[in-house]
């Protein structure tokens, strides 16, 4: 499953998990390296929120646009944001080289809870991207696929504005076409 070292890929970013809760007891650590323009954004479809997390964002190289609630601002190397659980966030790599930023995940109340599992999501996606079956310059699968994904983990992951409301019958109708929520063979 998801360990210390385990390093998730895709055209746009690389994660690797740096801790999880079975050493801190209420947080994953990871590091973050997105590409010149790449990240999950800060408008559209890339704004979310994680109900059960509390996301820790620590900007190590390059410049990070982040988007917390209704704010919009930049970290540095050395700047500190902290988005409590539910608020609606997203960032993007805002500079011509590549950004890294280490994030902790925090279980909010604290404790690891499988229904919670960000990481099932990274699992999942990184073995579509391995099978090549994600947007080259994004790093996300089909709507339809990335809709069945997020659905089954709502504690992880929810979407707000017009992805939060197409979510459910996109989920729907990607189920009707056969798309899948988890990947045993993907899961090492």
């Amino acid at each position: 499953m998801v360990r210390p070292g385990t390093v998730f890929e895709d055209p746009s970013e690389r994660t690797e998990v740096l801790a999880t809760p079975e050493e801190t007891g209420d947080r994953y650590r990871i590091r973050v390296t997105v590409v010149p323009g790449g990240g999950p954004g800060i408008r559209g479809s890339g704004i979310h929120t994680h109900p059960g997390l509390v996301e820790i964002f620590q900007c190590v190289s390059g410049t990070m646009t982040a988007r917390f609630g209704r704010d919009i601002s930049q970290l540095d190397p050395g700047n500190r944001l902290e988005v409590p659980a539910g608020i609606v966030h997203g960032f993007k790599n805002a500079g011509d080289e590549p950004l890294v930023v280490d994030v902790d995940m925090v279980f909010t109340p604290p404790g690891p809870r499988p229904e919670a599992d960000l990481m099932a999501i990274g699992v999942a996606i990184d073995g579509l991207a391995k099978d090549g079956k994600v947007n080259r310059r994004t790093g996300f699968p089909p709507i339809l696929q990335f809709a069945v994904i997020s659905e089954a983990h709502p504690e992880a992951m929810q979407f707000t504005g017009v992805a939060g409301l197409l979510m459910p019958s996109l989920a729907a109708l990607g189920r009707l076409r056969g798309y899948r929520s988890t990947f045993p063979e993907y899961d090492e």
